[in-house]
């Protein structure tokens, strides 16, 4: 078992250490952090005006009023927070990016606002931006933007192809005048773009980007092949103490946050409707790293009640509220799962053959795809299931995944549970002697 570990950790770490250490996909992960607050205000502003309970809505409706309730959420606060994701990624992206280059962030961010915005749609009437632009289905327009507007930026400083001020003025000033240059080469590019776009067949510089990139990476990230794959590696990764699901969702988030838009506008448009994607954020966070990667809930409960061991039971004790809320590092360091020959097998198959059935479920039908409505990531079971699906038989499977979990790591947990019970009393016995 140690050669096994070996050869994984030989030819896994290297490959977490360049994720980790690439600084694009920091940059990128640090801007899909920044587009947090507004994810997670939007979710819970959701999980109020949605919440599948037709008594429910029908009480909200009458307190205030059918028109309020219809458009306080999706007309009003869900515009202002999930609409302007985008924009939250290229300021976040490109800030850091910047920053890493050791180059002034602040007008780094405005030239890739600017380039951002020379690119959008308009509306039909021209009068305006179409506010659509500005969502997660242009997230992946809004990434490439940030890494080559800010590529131009840092070159042209580091270059010295800037205005330069007398040393008289003040350096704040003539900061901004540093950056005059490379947003003009910005713009008169972007410009371009924006021209040979619209007289393509494509349209829009956005239309580019979506069918060329985003759509069959979106497809390809939300396949089962893919998903497994993603959900195989996040175990592995975790094995190794290593925070796997920060290292996987750098990859894959761009990918999930435009599945989950473009359910979510098949959404807006028909309830019914058969939403295109069943990997989304939402079954990320809600399947994949349900209670935690390793879907680990029934394993620390089966920890409490099932097990003799004093360490085992005192682990769990610990672990189990974090775990209802999704949240599983007392676990996986206090068992450990961690380098635990044991624990291994478990600790990867349960959530492969859990995903599984989640993805065979939605994709026959049985359990209806995600909504697209953001759902909080420490929403517990079933309520995150029937949030993310809209129905109740999300939140029923849910349920039944964490059943099928407790019984991949009953055999195991037991076994772990004789071997640390053997050791205490070997313990005690040596007191005993001693005394």
């Amino acid at each position: 078992m140690n050669k096994f570990f070996d050869k994984i950790e030989n030819k896994l770490l290297p490959l977490v250490e360049i994720v980790q250490s690439n600084k694009y996909l920091s940059a990128i992960q640090y801007g899909m952090m920044c587009m947090m607050p507004l994810m997670m205000v939007g979710a819970f502003c959701c999980v109020i005006s949605d919440f599948p309970l037709e008594a429910y809505q029908t009480f909200m409706a009458g307190v205030f009023g059918q028109e309020l309730w219809a458009n306080w959420n999706w007309g009003y606060i869900n515009v202002a927070t999930m609409g302007i994701s985008s924009i939250a990624a290229i300021i976040g992206t490109t800030y850091e990016l910047a920053r890493k280059d050791k180059v002034n962030p602040i007008p780094a961010v405005i030239v890739a606002l600017m380039s951002f915005f020379l690119v959008m749609a308009f509306t039909s009437d021209g009068s305006g931006f179409l506010f659509s632009e500005f969502s997660a289905r242009n997230l992946f327009l809004a990434l490439i933007i940030s890494i080559g507007t800010e590529a131009i930026y840092n070159f042209c400083i580091k270059k010295n192809i800037t205005i330069k001020m007398p040393e008289s003025v003040p350096a704040f000033v003539s900061q901004q005048f540093t950056a005059v240059i490379p947003a003009a080469i910005c713009c008169v590019l972007f410009l371009i773009i924006r021209v040979v776009a619209s007289n393509s067949n494509f349209g829009t510089v956005s239309n580019i980007i979506y069918t060329i990139l985003q759509a069959p990476l979106t497809n390809l990230g939300t396949s089962f092949v893919g998903t497994i794959v993603c959900t195989i590696l996040n175990s592995l990764i975790w094995m190794f103490g290593i925070h796997g699901t920060n290292v996987i969702q750098t990859v894959w988030t761009p990918l999930w946050q435009a599945a989950r838009d473009a359910n979510l506008q098949v959404y807006i448009q028909n309830a019914a409707a058969i939403r295109p994607y069943i990997v989304t954020d939402a079954f990320g966070d809600m399947v994949i790293f349900l209670t935690g990667t390793g879907l680990t809930l029934p394993l620390v409960i089966e920890m409490i009640f099932m097990c003799k061991s004093a360490r085992i039971k005192a682990v769990g004790k610990t672990a189990l509220i974090p775990g209802i809320f999704n949240v599983n590092e007392p676990v996986i360091f206090g068992l450990p799962i961690v380098l635990n020959p044991v624990m291994l097998i478990p600790f990867v198959l349960s959530p492969v053959i859990c995903v599984s059935l989640a993805y065979a479920a939605m994709n026959f039908g049985f359990v209806p795809r995600p909504t697209g409505t953001p759902v909080p990531w420490t929403l517990p079971a079933p309520f995150g299931g029937w949030m993310m699906t809209g129905s109740w038989t999300g939140g029923l499977l849910q349920i039944v995944l964490l059943l099928i979990s407790g019984l991949i790591y009953y055999p195991f947990i037991k076994a772990l549970d004789k071997k640390y019970k053997e050791e205490e009393n070997a313990k005690m016995n040596e007191r005993i002697d001693e005394k």
